[in-house]
């Protein structure tokens, strides 16, 4: 095991510094996981065919009426950059591939967003490609709806808090919620929460968030309500406190922490009421486990482990009541799998 100790931003980034060796020397494949009856959904992992485009790091995936959808990231190793603006539709009932048009916004690495309506939005994260005169932040603000019927993308109202990378998005009732994140040093902690509003293209800032991290945690949403937590935070800790969002009442409350070793950068996905969590990067390693959030009981069981390489800054959503994860750190990948809960008897 190879330990790392966090440096400055002169070798670029504090958290994800201290995770990219160790994560050379942790990714391995295990047995999978043998679950008992408490485990309630174990679920079964299956290896679909690889991403056709190029391996890649710190993409952003999500899904649309029964579609995957992959944007961006890094095609580059260690702290180098080979910022992408390809996008591309993935249909699980072909395993196939397709590229669309290419994103028309700043960023290539950590862009995040929600769709509303069966469009797509997004914006923020890591990297400029197009010059800006009298601009060389980093960090990006902007941000774009997407229109799969037409394949089009449409600029939006810039997001509304400062230039960030690694924040939280989800959708809540027909609203998109953003926030958190950090600086290009990594050295600042965000906190503020934002609804956006797509019939009137507008953001409004709601109540913060009263966790510890602030970049690469997971989020997701159960039941109409959002899901946030474990995560990394400035100058060097990795978090396991959660929490729950509620957009009726706007308020934060605590609820189970993580049960594994806390970690940040993990693939995450809902189905129903229960959320799967796993990989990610703890303080000295890859993590290779996989855990299992039932947000009505509030309770964390460990769930079946994916029997390929871990990893982290992958992508990750859920179709149909299946969960997808692919690509990711180390090595630039390009493999991609189902998972697929069962109920054991």
């Amino acid at each position: 095991m190879i330990y790392l100790r966090i440096v400055n931003y002169m070798l670029k980034k504090v958290f994800v510094l201290f995770i990219a060796v160790a994560g050379l020397s942790a990714c391995k494949k295990e047995k999978p996981f043998v679950p008992d009856s408490t485990n309630a959904l174990p679920g079964l992992w299956s290896q679909l065919g690889d991403f056709p485009g190029e391996g890649r790091v710190r993409s952003f995936g999500f899904a649309i009426n029964g579609k995957g959808y992959l944007l961006g990231g890094n095609a580059a190793g260690g702290f180098y950059s080979d910022l992408l603006n390809d996008f591309w539709e993935y249909d699980p009932k072909t395993d196939k591939w397709t590229q669309k048009a290419d994103y028309p916004g700043q960023a290539g690495e950590y862009i995040r967003g929600f769709a509303i309506n069966n469009k797509g939005y997004m914006g923020t994260g890591y990297g400029q490609r197009v010059a800006i005169p009298g601009d060389d932040i980093a960090q990006n603000n902007d941000f774009w709806e997407y229109d799969p019927a037409t394949d089009k993308w449409t600029r939006k109202a810039d997001f509304a808090g400062v230039r960030r990378e690694n924040v939280i998005a989800f959708e809540l009732n027909g609203a998109g919620y953003m926030g958190l994140g950090t600086n290009n040093a990594y050295d600042i902690n965000y906190k503020d929460f934002w609804r956006y509003d797509a019939g009137t293209d507008k953001w409004t800032r709601m109540a913060d968030y009263p966790g510890s991290g602030s970049f690469g945690l997971t989020a997701f949403v159960c039941n109409g309500k959002g899901y946030a937590g474990i995560g990394g935070a400035s100058p060097n800790i990795a978090e396991k406190d959660f929490w729950q969002y509620d957009p009726i009442t706007n308020k934060w409350t605590r609820k189970a922490d993580f049960l594994g070793t806390p970690r940040a950068f993990t693939g995450q996905f809902a189905v129903g009421n229960l959320a799967f969590v796993g990989f990610g990067s703890t303080l000295t390693a890859t993590a290779d486990d996989w855990f299992k959030y039932d947000a009505d009981a509030d309770r964390w069981v460990k769930s079946t482990n994916l029997p390929g390489l871990s990893r982290y800054d992958m992508v990750s959503f859920a179709i149909d009541g299946n969960g997808y994860i692919g690509t990711g750190n180390p090595g630039q990948l390009k493999d991609f799998w189902k998972f697929k809960p069962r109920k054991i008897n």
